[in-house]
């Protein structure tokens, strides 16, 4: 009968715990008189159980147990006095204040020569794209004229496109000026005197 189904009733509990009480009297009766018929034990000679008894160690066998154990603790005591014999650690080392400053100063002297060497790497190359005075910056004529005929093509090409209506693009092309393209320099029979 399982515990779960047994209800909270203290008598009815007491009550089976004392009928569970005497059927173990009765299942050990039984199992000490199975016992005295097996190994000739008497029958009112309770049971040892498993692991209260001693294991009973021959003279012999407890020598070789205490041998065994002096030889680990010789062991450690071996390791332990190896550790204790190696030489100590060196102590650290400190930087004297005369030893920083020769450092510092080696250091200083370094990187003077490193922005010495680029100065002079950059020197040819800042000479050459150094910022030219304003009279020095002439635009070639090519690109004047280019900057001064960019209204012209723009009205060249609105008026290429077809207009259907009021587009955007005509509107535009209405708005911009025609201007003829203007040439910088001397005028053609100049030149031809001139050479």
């Amino acid at each position: 009968m399982s515990l779960m189904a047994l209800p909270n009733d203290p008598d009815l509990l007491a009550a089976a715990l004392i009928g569970y009480q005497e059927r173990r009297k009765d299942i050990e009766a039984r199992m000490s008189e199975l016992r005295a018929r097996i190994g000739g034990q008497p029958a009112s000679a309770p049971l040892a159980e498993a692991g209260t008894t001693k294991h009973a160690v021959s003279p012999a066998a407890r020598r070789r147990m205490a041998a065994a154990q002096k030889k680990r603790w010789a062991a450690v005591r071996k390791a332990e006095a190896e550790v204790a014999a190696a030489p100590p650690k060196a102590k650290k080392r400190h930087l004297s204040p005369e030893g920083l400053a020769r450092i510092i100063a080696a250091t200083k002297r370094r990187w003077a020569a490193l922005r010495k060497a680029k100065a002079a790497k950059a020197s040819p190359r800042s000479a050459a794209h150094a910022v030219k005075p304003a009279a020095a910056r002439k635009r070639p004529a090519r690109k004047a004229a280019a900057q001064t005929t960019k209204p012209a093509i723009v009205a060249k090409k609105a008026a290429r496109r077809p207009s259907s209506g009021k587009s955007g693009a005509a509107k535009r092309s209405k708005a911009v000026k025609v201007q003829e393209p203007q040439v910088a320099g001397p005028a053609p029979g100049t030149v031809a005197a001139t050479s």
